[in-house]
């Protein structure tokens, strides 16, 4: 309770999907229950903790984001700004609601520390606060601290930085400052000098993710911690077929009839969990060669009996499958996805394809080539294994310097 020595720990996550944001807390988590914290979580999807926070002794909370956001293509985006603009806030005003909601969160939870998992909104809310933040999570949400003052902000790798671009770029920057600093100013708090100083704040990180991973490049001296293995589930239930065994784990996407058509040519032994599947595709697709499910299965299983992998790119499935060396396929849907790509793209062990292709035949076909093994196998063994005490003592180390002492 407020008002007791008894240190209290806040964990938050805004932005993204998917149960890898809620991966990354788990040992920070449990560091802090070890050293006999209390421990809070304001989450933006409620329904994963269960599974991947299942019984951590933690007060749970809903996160204040911005609901109701329409996509808009990828490349609209260009930059981190406008991924700020048009993910988490649209207006001065509404920025204010937002903050103001995080505020009141922060002042009934009243932190010593605070683990911020892609949460720039809450970041924002922070700043001009006592308390300790700590930033946590993948290289796309932790920009390197030597380009947080530079404007443009944070242009993304796919951006072509020609003069007009680099000048819109910085218009840009300025309305979104002045944006914050306008909602700083109603609030009676200190303005921000630039919008890198969001990030700028935190007294430490966390980087869960490899050297080969990280979106921004490898950053010298910063320590990688890479990420914990997926938790046990279901072993796979592959179909009762002959041919190369490809495990699927995807969203309904424009493409994904042809996809399916593609696979059922190929005739490999394919088993997908496809979130959203529209029933009639269900029914259409599965056969004694494709079988769908609805429950994740244990990934590691996976990487050890699949000849190949094929899904969005999302950091923790990624990470899975080239540490254990399996070729994959994946189809990004967003830029996060794109670019941790890339990384592996350019290695040579992950293909990449777009999710409105008229077909993917030629990228099936191309990922069951010996070749791609070899190099996702190189991939592989250019990656420390995950050692999970080392990483329990450097965070350790991390918040006892911050916070218990």
């Amino acid at each position: 309770m407020p008002g007791t020595s008894q240190t209290r720990v806040l964990f938050v996550w805004e932005q993204g999907g998917g149960l890898g944001h809620l991966s990354h807390m788990r040992l920070p988590m449990e560091v802090a229950l070890a050293q006999g914290a209390a421990v809070f979580l304001a989450a933006r999807e409620l329904p994963g903790v269960r599974d991947v926070l299942a019984g951590l002794p933690i007060t749970l909370l809903q996160a204040p984001f911005r609901q109701g956001v329409k996509p808009v293509p990828a490349a609209s985006f260009l930059s981190y700004t406008h991924l700020l603009a048009r993910q988490c806030f649209g207006s001065a005003d509404e920025l204010e609601m937002y903050v103001r909601a995080w505020r009141a969160l922060f002042a009934l939870v009243q932190p010593d520390i605070c683990l911020f998992e892609h949460s720039p909104t809450a970041l924002i809310a922070a700043h001009g606060y006592a308390f300790k933040k700590v930033l946590l999570g993948a290289s796309f949400v932790l920009p390197p601290a030597n380009v947080l003052v530079a404007s443009p902000f944070l242009p993304f790798p796919t951006t072509q930085l020609n003069p007009d671009t680099v000048a819109q770029l910085r218009a840009d920057d300025a309305q979104l400052l002045a944006q914050v600093n306008a909602v700083m100013q109603r609030l009676s708090s200190p303005a921000l000098p630039a919008l890198g100083a969001i990030y700028g704040q935190a007294h430490g990180s966390l980087l869960c993710t490899w050297p080969l991973l990280d979106v921004f490049g490898e950053r010298p001296g910063v320590p990688y911690l890479g990420s914990a293995p997926t938790a046990a589930q279901l072993s796979p239930p592959w179909p009762q077929a002959d041919g190369p065994k490809v495990f699927g784990y995807l969203q309904n996407f424009p493409s994904l009839p042809q996809l399916l058509r593609d696979l059922q040519a190929a005739k490999v032994c394919a088993l997908l969990l496809v979130r959203d599947l529209p029933p009639a595709l269900r029914t259409a697709f599965s056969s004694p060669t494709l079988r769908f499910i609805d429950q994740l299965v244990d990934l590691n299983q996976v990487a050890q009996q699949a000849a190949w992998v094929l899904h969005h790119g999302n950091h923790s499935t990624m990470a899975t499958f080239m540490l254990a060396g399996v070729p994959q396929l994946t189809i990004p849907r967003h830029q996060e996805q794109l670019f941790t790509g890339l990384q592996l793209v350019q290695k040579g062990g992950v293909l990449k394809a777009f999710q409105d292709q008229p077909s993917y035949a030629a990228a099936i076909a191309a990922v069951l080539q010996p070749p791609i093994k070899q190099r996702a196998l190189q991939v592989a063994s250019q990656c420390e294994p995950f050692d999970q005490a080392a990483v329990q003592d450097h965070i350790q180390q991390i918040l006892v310097n911050l916070c218990f002492e």
